[in-house]
């Protein structure tokens, strides 16, 4: 006969969709042999409070009565990893945007007064400048009239899809060339009423000394007239026409179900889609380069979005849970009145590609990561970053955290110091600052030309789209003439054409609007179907010694593990591991259902999906009109796959205009062989791959000996992804990596 005072089954589950856990945990307290069954139900109610250390004993416990049972040993798993790397900490600690945390961001210092380097002889100086000039004008006409000739009398797509890459590779080019000048006319918009300055900053700011020359810390004073554009805490500008820009409906916003779309078509099967020209470092590449570049910052965290779970959802019946809570992004409390747009957001990080993922993007930050000796950053003598309370890692930015970002911050860190080392050598009487500054300049164009040449040709491997991005750095003048490894950022004579002398010391060019990262370029980098579900982890001889979940990586585990393993052993690792192709049902699993800081079940699949929704990103088939291709007109016209085109539709109720552009994206059949994106996803890409580059003065306009140096310069030249690593790490050398060319691909055993 059941004891009354001992709750049922059912009513311990009530409980637990009711939300009541310490009820279930006093109730299960109070008995004196809970069964197996009602062990798990505690474990649950501990695991929902975020006390993993307890859940993981409460399910450890009932695996005594029940060790065959999968559910348990999951949950027990799950459980036991979240204790192990603290994933309930928040890492960094909580802040939201407001007047006070914008002011201490734009707290400044004295930067370095600039001083004369080395300068050719001013004659032949001269003379260089006006052939390079006169040549660049000359082929602007030409090259500027053949592109708009070709792309009117050509065009750029048939009757759905562009055609670029099934043209003669010149002809590509010039198409290439035809699509991102109609986007610079026609997709840059500024997130700021029209008469007003980026960030609303005065228009009456002095320069302060230093800034010509020098990043500041927040990224303001890139622009001598307008001080804050670019800088963190200002907005995510647009690619889309304000007047297009959606404000979804409460019921329009969840409907579709992103968490039902996500199981749909985001999980993965048993064995991952791989990538097979692709390595590990890729993956943790791009996601390093994105911390430099764009953060919503800590969504709020007293008001969410309610995702319902349906009754056959794995995640309601495992975790006896009814909804899925997703913060809300945070608000911009910089909106006045006389805004235009209806959505605006901030970015955590500077617009610019000035490395702040390991620099910061506030003084604070900067200072307390530098050793204040001859320009240096701070490490430890095991050549691992330093640590803070929580066992993370000190650097820049350190959120949604892992061992691949701790790899890549801890390599940069290290070719900072190389870098204050070489330029010491050659200028002794420079103090810490200039050292230090002059340093950043040069690691920030290192990380710009590695992610230029390398990940981008890698990522999408074409032979148009390689000879274009080599363009954009060195020029086609410089690739045709001078062997790779003896091409030089600035030649001799600098040919004034952002085609032909490269967009990388020619001038700067804005194309009439203000410079700022959008919030459709985030929607290009929502790239975690490349993970995998493991770490396989390799020795000195590539021989495969265990395989680790990736989330016992995370937080407080990424130092637990290099602890235990040293980098080169990771950086092996890593390099003969292949990544995930961006496709459907490739979505990391441990991702559906993973926990953060503050919310033990969370579906980043569904939350990507309901991000674009939220900010004000237009559906698929809005989303190609903004961008001037052409819509869609119906699911089959997306992919040849009839079953995926059975799901589409009943799944978005036969309306392909309510088809997340996401999952469209995932699901574009028609691009060309080998691309990781699809060809809408491609055309954010496309506008800003030249864009990060051509509006920045340190890139274009400063991008000279005067702000480098001499010596400066000639390494960024020398520099790949592979020098850096065996420069830091010699032993690589024998490796496979020694026998590729490209760091991202996989190193051959």
């Amino acid at each position: 006969m059941q004891n009354p005072d001992v709750p049922t089954h059912t009513q311990l589950d009530e409980m637990l969709f009711d939300n009541r856990l310490d009820e279930v945990i006093q109730a299960i307290n109070g008995i004196t042999n809970p069964s197996p069954e009602m062990l798990s139900k505690q474990g649950l109610a501990y695991y929902r409070k975020e006390d993993y250390e307890e859940a993981s004993k409460c399910f450890q416990a009932a695996l005594t009565s029940l060790p065959d049972d999968g559910e348990l040993k999951e949950l027990y798993e799950r459980s036991k990893i979240n204790a192990w790397t603290s994933i309930n900490e928040f890492v960094p600690e909580v802040f939201h945007f407001n007047a006070d945390v914008m002011e201490k961001f734009r707290e400044s210092m004295p930067l370095p007064v600039p001083v004369k380097v080395h300068r050719a002889p001013g004659g032949w100086r001269l003379s260089r400048k006006v052939i390079g000039d006169f040549s660049g004008r000359m082929l602007s006409l030409f090259i500027d009239g053949a592109t708009i000739l070709w792309g009117r009398i050509g065009g750029y797509h048939d009757r759905f899809w562009t055609n670029w890459y099934r043209r003669p590779a010149f002809l590509g080019i010039l198409t290439l060339a035809y699509m991102r000048e109609r986007m610079h006319k026609f997709n840059l918009h500024s997130a700021y009423p029209s008469k007003a300055m980026v960030g609303f900053a005065s228009n009456d700011l002095v320069p302060p000394v230093g800034v010509t020359h020098f990043r500041t810390a927040d990224g303001s004073w890139n622009n001598l007239h307008n001080p804050l554009e670019g800088a963190v805490g200002t907005r995510f500008l647009r690619n889309i026409d304000p007047a297009v820009i959606p404000v979804e409906t409460p019921d329009r916003l969840l409907h579709p179900n992103p968490r039902t779309l996500s199981r749909i078509f985001l999980t993965r099967g048993k064995e991952m889609k791989e990538v097979p020209f692709l390595n590990m470092l890729a993956v943790a590449w791009i996601q390093f380069q994105n911390h430099d570049w764009i953060s919503h910052g800590e969504p709020r965290l007293n008001e969410h979005y309610e995702i319902p779970l349906e009754e056959n959802d794995p995640a309601r019946i495992r975790y006896r849970q009814l909804k899925m809570f997703v913060g809300k992004s945070q608000t911009d409390f910089t909106r006045r009145s006389e805004d235009e747009l209806p959505i605006t957001h901030l970015n955590e990080c500077t617009h610019w590609w000035d490395g702040s993922q390991i620099y910061g993007s506030d003084l604070a930050t900067q200072r307390r990561l530098r050793s204040g000796v001859s320009g240096k950053m701070r490490i430890n003598p095991n050549g691992l970053l330093p640590r803070d309370r929580k066992g993370i890692e000190i650097t820049g930015f350190t959120r949604n955290w892992w061992v691949g970002l701790a790899m890549m911050h801890t390599l940069f860190v290290k070719e900072h110091n190389a870098i204050c080392d070489h330029l010491q050598s050659y200028y002794p009487d420079w103090d810490d600052e200039r050292l230090f500054q002059v340093a950043r300049l040069i690691n920030a164009a290192v990380m710009a030309k590695i992610h230029s040449l390398e990940w981008n040709s890698v990522i999408n491997p074409n032979a148009t789209l390689a000879k274009g991005l080599q363009s954009n750095w060195y020029g086609m003048l410089t690739n045709l003439f001078h062997p790779e490894d003896e091409r030089k950022t600035v030649a001799d004579i600098n040919v004034r054409n952002p085609e032909m002398g490269g967009v990388v010391g020619n001038p700067i060019e804005k194309h009439g609007s203000p410079y700022g990262l959008t919030q459709e370029f985030v929607e290009v980098y929502r790239l975690h179907s490349m993970l995998p579900e493991n770490l396989v982890l390799r020795d000195e001889n590539g021989e495969v010694r265990e395989k680790i979940r990736i989330d016992e990586s995370r937080q407080r585990g990424s130092g637990k593990l290099t602890d235990r393993m040293d980098m080169v052993r990771l950086w092996h690792s890593f390099g003969l591991q292949h990544p995930g192709q961006l496709v459907l049902n490739n979505y990391p699993r441990f991702m559906q259902e993973m926990s953060i800081p503050g919310n033990p079940l969370y579906d980043l699949g569904a939350v990507d999906i309901l991000r674009s929704r939220e900010r004000g990103v237009p559906r698929y088939n809005a989303f190609r009109r903004a961008m001037g291709l052409q819509p869609i007109e119906t699911f089959a016209d997306l992919t040849d796959d009839a079953e995926v085109v059975a799901k589409l539709t009943e799944a978005y109720d036969g309306d392909i205009e309510l088809l997340d552009l996401m999952i469209g994206s995932l699901a574009e059949s028609h691009r060309p062989k080998d691309f990781a994106f699809g060809e809408t996803i491609f055309q954010i890409f496309l506008l800003n791959a030249t864009r990060r580059l051509q509006a920045d003065r340190f890139y274009t306009d400063c991008y000279t000996a005067e702000y480098y140096t001499p010596e400066g310069l000639e390494w960024i030249d020398r520099t790949d992804m592979k020098t850096v690593l065996l420069r830091h790490h010699p032993e690589l050398e024998n490796t496979g990596l020694a026998r590729v060319k490209n760091a991202f691909k996989p190193w051959k055993q």
